[in-house]
């Protein structure tokens, strides 16, 4: 199995000096699930994309530090990419900024979260109710406000009501961070202090020490790729 990682973003060097970046992430946590797999990777910030005959098992958007929403020459570029994937029959999953993306390129709204900014280990509940709910880290102050028509919601909470969703056959997006590690989530913490306000930073933190279900998102994220079956989920009308 391969699949592809449009890279939209670096981790800062600081931190990847020691612990890689965003690919090296999401090797491992994609091999710690699937270890046959492989990910090619294609900078999309950097203006490397797939060439338009690329066929891979399925494609994952990364996060960026970006809006979705922003006037970039390359994201203008890479959304004609994925348009151009998803009309020769391709799978695309988007994770946080790419979960954005994909509900923005298909009439959703994305803007700046009404509770401020998503920090730390976060619960989520499959929608409808009735299985386990899953924690993942994340780190986002933009999140999906209204879902595309005929989105199927997968998950939410009373902070992110739209965290995981599809659409059609082809398209998956998870606000949170199946690839982070605690460490990884500690460092953008502390590099974003000051941003936070010292009680959300130190809660924050503190929920980084419980266990999250980032292999366990990982892997519906790669079964929805390869064409297998997810929690039934609620049709959205949109509104």
């Amino acid at each position: 199995m391969q699949f592809g990682l449009l890279l939209c973003d670096h981790i800062d060097e600081d931190f990847r000096r020691r612990g890689g970046d965003y690919p090296d992430l999401f090797s491992e946590r994609i091999r710690e699930v699937m270890p046959a797999a492989r990910l090619q990777v294609f900078d999309a910030e950097a203006g490397e994309l797939p060439e338009p005959q690329t066929r891979l098992d399925g494609w994952i958007i990364s996060g960026a530090r970006h809006d979705a929403f922003g006037d970039y020459p390359w994201l203008e570029r890479l959304k004609a990419r994925v348009h151009e994937l998803l009309a020769a029959g391709e799978r695309v999953a988007g994770v946080c900024f790419g979960h954005q993306l994909l509900a923005l390129m298909y009439g959703g709204e994305v803007g700046r979260a009404p509770a401020g900014w998503g920090i730390g280990n976060h619960d989520y509940r499959w929608q409808p109710p009735g299985q386990p709910d899953y924690r993942l880290l994340v780190s986002h102050q933009d999140q999906v406000l209204r879902l595309p028509v005929g989105a199927r919601l997968l998950a939410g909470s009373d902070f992110c009501p739209h965290a995981a969703f599809t659409l059609g056959e082809q398209v998956m997006g998870v606000q949170g961070h199946p690839e982070f590690t605690p460490d990884y989530a500690r460092f953008l913490m502390a590099l974003r202090r000051e941003q936070f306000g010292e009680r959300l930073y130190l809660q924050a933190m503190d929920s980084v020490e419980r266990p999250h279900h980032g292999a366990e998102v990982m892997r519906l994220i790669l079964d929805f790729l390869r064409g297998g079956d997810l929690p039934s989920p609620t049709i959205h009308s949109g509104l």
